[in-house]
C-alpha cells in the first residue's frame, strides 16, 4: 500500500511538471549521472524550461539506470526517458552536460546523437565544469601544485583528535582569535571551493607552525611526520599560498553566480569577461600587484623567522625556475615574481578565455537583441542565421520586428542586461519572433547544477540499508522529496488507489 501511494503521488507530481513543461513550448534537458549505494549507473534527468510568469525552472523528472555509457546507449536513454514522461520532444531546444567525450563527442557524443533527431537541440557545455576545467590545469604549474599538495597533506595530519587538540589549544592561548577553528579539506570536485581551504589556512597558519612544533618534539612517527612538515613550508610555499589566495578569490564569485538557476547564457558570458579583463589588469600592473603579495609573504614568513630567499639553482635547471643564472644578482621579489605569478596568471587567463570561447560563440546570434545603436552589416548578417536556424517556429520578416525592438530600447531608460530582464519588458503580441529568441536563450542551459543537487537527494534516499529499493520507489521518494511545493490533492491519490484492482475492497 506504501508503494502503491508514493508511486501515485510520483505520477501526479510529473503529470503537473510535464504539463507546464509541454506549456512552455520550449525547454532545455539537464543530465548527468552517479553511481548509487549499489553500484548502479544512475542517469539524472532534469528539464530547464520557461513558464508562463517568465520564471526559469528547472525540475527532476526522474533516474534512470543505465547498463552502459557509451554515447548512442546515453542518448537513448535520454530520450527514452524524456519520452516516457510524456513530454513533447519536439520542443526540445537545448542541451547540457558536462565535458566528457562521450556526453560532447562531435560525432558519437550524446549530443551529437541527440541533434541529429532533434537538430535545433543546441549543447551547452556546463560553465561550472567550464571554469572548474580552468583552474585545475592552471594549477598544475609545479609551486602552485606542490602548495595545494601540502595544504592538503596537514589536513590530513591534523584531522586526528589527539592532534587537532594540540592545534585547538595553539589557538585558544593565543592572544587573536581567529575566525577559523579548523583547517578545511580541499574540494575534490569544485577547484574554486578550495579558496575557501586556503584562506582558512592562512589565518591559521601561526597556530599550524605552533602546533607542527610542539608535536615534532614527541619521540613517534607524529614527531617526524610534524618535522617534515614543517619543513616543506618553505619561500616558495608562502609565495604560491598568496598567489593562489589572490587568484581564487577572483573565480569563486563567477563559480557561485554559475550555479544559480536565474541566470541565462548573456550573463554568464559577461560575468567570465569580467573576470579575465580583471586579472587581465592584474597581469599589466604586474610588478605593482605582486609587490603587494610580496609583503604580505615577508609577514607571513616572520612568523617563524624564516627570510624569503632564492632556491638553488644551476644553470642547466629544468624542473625549478631559472630565468637567470647569476644568482649573486637575482632579486627574490623579481625571481617568484617571473616564475610562479606571472605564469599562473598568464595560463589562468588563457584558459578562461579559450574555454568560455564556445560559451561566446553560442551567444553571438543573439547579441543584436540587447544594443540599442543602429543596425550594422554584421549585424543583420548574424540575425538573418539566427532566424534561419529557427525557421519555422520564427517568420522570416523578424528583421523588421528586430528594428522595431531595437527602437523600443533606445527609448527605455535603460538597456537590459540580462535575457531575462529582456524577456520581462518584450511584449509577447508585439514582437512574438524577438519574444520567441529571448525565451530560447533564457532556456538554454547554463551549468548542470540542478542534476548535480539531485545526487544529494539520491544519498538521502538510497542508503546501505536500503539498498535494494527499486526504481519505481527511488523516483516516487525523490520526487516527494524534492518538489515540496507542488501540492498533491488526496482526493486524487485516493481515486487512484481505488482504480487499481484488489482482492480485498477498500473501505475508507
Amino acid at each position: 500500500m506504501q508503494n502503491e501511494i508514493i508511486c501515485i503521488c510520483d505520477k501526479l507530481i510529473l503529470k503537473e511538471i510535464v504539463r507546464k513543461v509541454n506549456a512552455a513550448e520550449g525547454f532545455a534537458v539537464l543530465a548527468d549521472e552517479t553511481t548509487d549505494i549499489a553500484t548502479k549507473e544512475q542517469l539524472t534527468l532534469c528539464v530547464r524550461f520557461i513558464d508562463n510568469n517568465n520564471m526559469v525552472n528547472e525540475s527532476f523528472l526522474q533516474f534512470v539506470i543505465i547498463h552502459s555509457l557509451t554515447g548512442n546507449d546515453l542518448a537513448s536513454a535520454i530520450i527514452n526517458g524524456l519520452k516516457s514522461c510524456g513530454i513533447n520532444c519536439e520542443y526540445l531546444i537545448g542541451q547540457g552536460y558536462d565535458g566528457a567525450s562521450n556526453m560532447s563527442g562531435k560525432y558519437k557524443g550524446v549530443q551529437a546523437i541527440v541533434r541529429e533527431e532533434y537538430p535545433k537541440a543546441i549543447y551547452v557545455h556546463c560553465a561550472a565544469h567550464t571554469l572548474n576545467l580552468a583552474v585545475s590545469k592552471a594549477s598544475n604549474i609545479q609551486p602552485i601544485r606542490n602548495c595545494l599538495s601540502i595544504i592538503e597533506k596537514l589536513y590530513d595530519f591534523f584531522n586526528t583528535p589527539k592532534r587537532n587538540n594540540v592545534l585547538l589549544n595553539c589557538i585558544k592561548n593565543a592572544n587573536e582569535t581567529p575566525n577559523a577553528k579548523t583547517l578545511k579539506r580541499l574540494c575534490a570536485t569544485r577547484w574554486i571551493q578550495r579558496y575557501d581551504a586556503v584562506n582558512d589556512f592562512a589565518e591559521l597558519f601561526p597556530f599550524v607552525m605552533d602546533a607542527l612544533d610542539n608535536i615534532s618534539i614527541s619521540h613517534d612517527l607524529s614527531g617526524t611526520d610534524a618535522s617534515i612538515l614543517s619543513k616543506s613550508i618553505d619561500s616558495e610555499f608562502i609565495i604560491s599560498l598568496q598567489v593562489v589566495k589572490l587568484l581564487f578569490s577572483y573565480g569563486l564569485p563567477l563559480c557561485k553566480q554559475l550555479q544559480k538557476i536565474r541566470i541565462d547564457l548573456k550573463e554568464a558570458v559577461e560575468l567570465s569577461n569580467d573576470v579575465i579583463k580583471n586579472l587581465e589588469l592584474i597581469r599589466a600592473n604586474a610588478e605593482e600587484e605582486f609587490h603587494k603579495l610580496f609583503l604580505q609573504a615577508e609577514v607571513m614568513a616572520s612568523v617563524f623567522e624564516l627570510e624569503l630567499a632564492v632556491k638553488r639553482i644551476t644553470k642547466r635547471q629544468a624542473n625549478r625556475g631559472n630565468p637567470c643564472s647569476d644568482n649573486a644578482n637575482l632579486d627574490v621579489e623579481e625571481y617568484y615574481r617571473i616564475t610562479i605569478f606571472i605564469p599562473y596568471l598568464e595560463f589562468f587567463i588563457s584558459e578562461l578565455t579559450e574555454r568560455f570561447l564556445s560559451h561566446a560563440s553560442i551567444f553571438n546570434g543573439f547579441e543584436c537583441l540587447f544594443s540599442k545603436h543602429e543596425l550594422t552589416e554584421k549585424d543583420e548578417v548574424e540575425f538573418t542565421e539566427l532566424i534561419k536556424f529557427y525557421t519555422p517556429m520564427v517568420s522570416n520578416d523578424s528583421l523588421v520586428e528586430l528594428k522595431l525592438w531595437r527602437t523600443k530600447i533606445q527609448r527605455s531608460e535603460r538597456i537590459p542586461n540580462t535575457g531575462l530582464e529582456a524577456l520581462d519588458i518584450c511584449n509577447k503580441d508585439i514582437y512574438p519572433n524577438i519574444y520567441f529568441l529571448l525565451k530560447v536563450l533564457c532556456t538554454l542551459p547554463v551549468s548542470t547544477s540542478s542534476p548535480e543537487r539531485m545526487f544529494s537527494t539520491l544519498k538521502r534516499v538510497k542508503t546501505y540499508l536500503r539498498n535494494t529499493m527499486s526504481e519505481n520507489r527511488l523516483n516516487g521518494l525523490a520526487m516527494l522529496a524534492v518538489h515540496r511545493n507542488v501540492k498533491v490533492d488526496p482526493e486524487e491519490v485516493l481515486n487512484e488507489l481505488a482504480l487499481r484492482p484488489r482482492r480485498v475492497d477498500l473501505l475508507l
